[in-house]
């Protein structure tokens, strides 16, 4: 990591955190976890911008301090690498599923943790693939004001709001041991409240995790979960007023401080990848939501390497 005291956190090529970037994660190169970017959004329904995502988070992480003095963590010492940015084919979704899910395969496989930042919410999909085929099916534990249950958009099978349907029907996750945190707004029908139940995954809405306080959401998490974790953070489960820079924003979301503290209760599980989607830094003019993003990433880093051998 670069010293903000020898060279100004403005100066200098932005990777995350201002750790090295490779692309090369073979025997020669120690890493515990590689951030890597998706900017990919053909998937998405309303406004279009995620795809600039991953860069506008890499330039706000040059804020970010390595220790983290509420949980310990010090990711001095570990290795972070960044490992650029997936190869995605513009315009042609199957496509760019198959690069993401070679390129996380190549990450897991030299045993490195996968820190990503997308990109829409599609490419959770391929990312789950990947990981299946390292750990077999995972516990998902989902941020999101959306539950992304719907089994198509526009007669279509993949965007970004079928992701965790076709994740469930492709055995990558297990619905009994995932969770998601944060559903609020309208839905097309009283039929979508049957299929959000049916799928098996617990979900607490916002007003419920509000008034269950955030330690019991900890502590329900830890509950829930068994094995191999993954967790996919939309930024859109933050209330606009806090991460305004996303392309379905829905009033009534978590504050800032709230989702720090949720990511934070990641600390203790088996947490073999994340990634946090949907950071749309056109709609962002104070870059509010990419600072917020790149620290919802630290956390989240740091609850992944704590239960690692540093």
């Amino acid at each position: 990591m670069i010293d903000p005291q020898e060279v100004p956190r403005f100066a200098g090529v932005p990777s995350f955190m201002r750790m090295p970037h490779t692309y090369d994660l073979s025997d020669g190169v120690e890493a515990d976890a590689a951030f890597l970017g998706i900017p990919f959004d053909d998937a998405t329904t309303y406004r279009p911008g995620a795809r600039f995502g991953p860069r506008a988070i890499r330039e706000a992480s040059t804020l970010l301090k390595p220790y983290n003095p509420i949980t310990e963590t010090n990711l001095q010492e570990y290795s972070i690498v960044d490992h650029d940015d997936v190869p995605v084919v513009p315009g042609y979704i199957e496509e760019t599923f198959a690069e993401i899910e070679e390129r996380v395969g190549y990450v897991l496989e030299s045993g490195v943790i996968p820190a990503i930042a997308g990109g829409d919410h599609s490419t959770t999909l391929p990312v789950l693939r990947a990981v299946a085929e390292k750990h077999g099916p995972v516990s998902l534990v989902q941020f999101d004001a959306h539950s992304d249950l719907w089994t198509e958009y526009f007669g279509k099978d993949h965007n970004h709001g079928t992701t965790v349907h076709t994740a469930i029907e492709e055995g990558l996750i297990d619905p009994e041991t995932s969770i998601r945190i944060g559903d609020r707004g309208g839905l097309y029908g009283a039929d979508d409240v049957d299929l959000i139940e049916d799928s098996g995954i617990e979900y607490l809405t916002t007003e419920e995790a509000a008034s269950r306080g955030f330690d019991s959401l900890g502590d329900r998490i830890h509950d829930r979960v068994d094995g191999p974790a993954f967790a996919t953070i939309d930024i859109d489960v933050v209330d606009p007023a806090f991460a305004p820079g996303t392309g379905t924003p829905m009033p009534g979301g978590l504050t800032s401080r709230e989702i720090l503290r949720l990511t934070r209760s990641l600390h203790g599980i088996d947490l073999v990848g994340f990634d946090l989607v949907e950071v749309a830094p056109t709609y962002d003019p104070a870059e509010t939501t990419s600072v917020l993003a790149a620290n919802v990433m630290f956390e989240a880093l740091c609850a992944a390497l704590d239960g690692t051998t540093a």
